[in-house]
């Protein structure tokens, strides 16, 4: 990789680090204060899913709007200055006084991060080329995993000594990464393929996935079900551990930290792997060996097999976490990087709210048998691995070879 993304590499690493701080802590105490506040497993499961849906919602629409805008901070700088400030209402869940106030709270600050992820991720597309955003979605996902071990292992030591204090950690390491993104990144002023008309729809993106003879939507398919199957195991994990395993809550941060430092340690090579030609690949493998992983977990009995289980899922993980989103950008084309980044996270939202939702009926049927969570994610993330391998991206290869080409003789530069 060129030396002159570095800069702009590291910034967009470490805001990433921050918004991927407040991920764990929310996913790993939420549901159990939810629980606490006197919620059922069906309820937990759909507050849940709040912020999958927003993201189904306000990203494509965001990422729209910022293909189209340009200001005085940029194209995308300004919305997620506004979804920064209303994401950081966040560290009000914990102490809101009741119920109601706690649903309000999760709202808002839902909201705000589902203004900050489209256009933030969009920088993906706008910053590099197209042979250097794998290898770039693993160096800033290498940050993400390190805001997520950082909090989660903080987050094993403050819950103790307060509800409160993991949620003000984590808001302040997202803080700390947005500003150094607002202050580092200078967005390009003109863009490949041009800016969008104001008379496109916004999911007129995904137009050039119906080339071919159709089977490019098992793309979007493909990732639709391996999110859904993602996103079972990770609401319903700490559930599981803590009533089903009857380990404590300050010991659950711990779990997610194992998963998330497997997924640190494989990203980038997750991504040098997948090279334009060879992306689809990478990412089909993941979610095969994802998919026998989750199996295995179904005779999981002690916590010190279930790290285990979780390290091997976070290595799994990562070639379809790192990878799916150039895949799409490889596909979709290079006019609008922000309605692109809209629309993969359109489907990776309602992905997430399926799954869980689906578990937490199945939980209150079953009369809360949390093994059922693997089975179920299993089948999800099998689906993703049939439907993406179904994919041709055969008529881009000129184009990726010419990529490739490209990158090796800037890299000689």
């Amino acid at each position: 990789m060129s030396r002159r993304v570095i800069r702009p590499l590291l910034a967009l690493g470490l805001a990433l680090l921050g918004m991927a701080a407040l991920g764990p802590v929310y996913n790993t105490f939420v549901p159990i204060l939810l629980q606490e506040r006197g919620l059922n497993a069906t309820l937990v499961g759909f507050v849940m899913t709040w912020d999958n849906w927003l993201n189904a919602f306000i990203p494509p629409w965001v990422g729209v709007l910022s293909d189209r805008y340009w200001t005085r901070l940029g194209r995308r700088k300004p919305w997620i200055l506004l979804g920064t400030l209303l994401a950081m209402t966040y560290i009000l869940i914990p102490v809101a006084p009741g119920l109601v106030a706690m649903l309000v709270v999760i709202l808002v600050s839902n909201l705000g991060l589902a203004v900050v992820r489209s256009p933030g991720l969009a920088l993906l597309g706008d910053l590099f080329e197209p042979h250097e955003r794998s290898a770039a979605s693993g160096v800033i996902n290498v940050f993400g995993g390190l805001g997520v071990v950082l909090t989660l292992v903080a987050g094993r030591y403050l819950f103790p000594s307060g509800a409160l204090l993991p949620f003000l950690f984590t808001a302040a390491v997202f803080a700390v990464g947005v500003a150094v993104l607002m202050l580092v990144v200078v967005e390009p002023r003109h863009r490949r393929g041009g800016v969008p008309r104001w008379s496109e729809a916004p999911w007129s993106v995904v137009q050039p996935l119906r080339g071919g003879d159709g089977r490019r939507w098992g793309l979007i398919g493909g990732v639709f079900a391996a999110f859904c199957g993602f996103g079972v195991a990770e609401t319903w994990l700490t559930s599981y551990a803590h009533y089903g395993l009857g380990v404590p809550e300050e010991r659950l941060p711990l779990l997610m930290a194992a998963f998330a430092a497997a997924l640190l340690l494989s990203a980038v090579p997750s991504g040098l792997l997948a090279t334009p030609r060879r992306r689809k690949g990478v990412v089909m493998a993941g979610a095969v060996a994802l998919t026998v992983v989750l199996v295995s977990a179904m005779a999981v009995q002690t916590v010190e097999i279930l790290y285990i289980v979780l390290v091997l899922a976070g290595v799994a993980w990562a070639p379809i976490l790192i990878n799916t989103l150039p895949l799409l950008y490889d596909v979709a084309g290079e006019k609008a990087f922000g309605a692109t980044t809209g629309v993969y996270y359109l489907t990776i939202s309602l992905a997430g709210v399926l799954g869980p939702q689906i578990v937490g009926v199945v939980l209150d049927l079953s009369g809360r048998d949390y093994r059922l969570i693997w089975p179920i994610a299993a089948l999800f993330m099998g689906l993703g691995a049939l439907l993406i391998g179904r994919i041709e991206i055969a008529a881009g290869e000129r184009e990726a070879e010419r990529d490739e080409r490209a990158g090796r003789a800037l890299a000689s530069d």
